[in-house]
């Protein structure tokens, strides 16, 4: 038995929907978001404006891994582990994250989308047939 080797995680998570901040006067915010009802609950008011900044950023498929990477940090805080995951596999799937400059912070960004893959899958409830 081996102490440090993993098996792969067998399981299929459905992808949640990543909140889409609206404008206001003040810039982005996600009052009014149906999807984000927990998450203002459950961040700091910095953290909150900040995570409103990085989803837009992310809504407009902007090329920085860091805004993906923190938004998925900020969200896993928050308790919506599902969009969390939803925003690694954005940065996975666009373009920029095949570029050999973020080569590390795709590797960074894929380890926590395992992570947070691993969680879900053993999060999922199970059926029983005592109904």
């Amino acid at each position: 038995m081996s102490l440090f080797s993993r098996r792969p995680v067998s399981g299929t998570v459905e992808a949640a929907p990543i909140p889409v901040p609206r404008f206001s006067i003040d810039g982005w915010t996600l009052d009014g978001v149906p999807l984000a009802v927990n998450l203002t609950a459950n961040l700091s008011r910095a953290d909150l404006r900040e995570l409103e900044t990085l989803l837009h950023g992310i809504a407009v498929a902007v090329d920085t891994p860091y805004t993906y990477e923190r938004a998925a940090v900020l969200l896993e805080r928050a308790g919506d582990a599902g969009a969390a995951l939803s925003v690694c596999q954005a940065w996975l799937t666009h373009p920029a994250g095949a570029w050999p400059e973020y080569v590390h912070h795709t590797r960074a960004i894929d380890k926590r989308r395992v992570r947070l893959h691993s969680r879900l899958v053993g999060r999922a409830p199970t059926t029983t047939a005592a109904s």
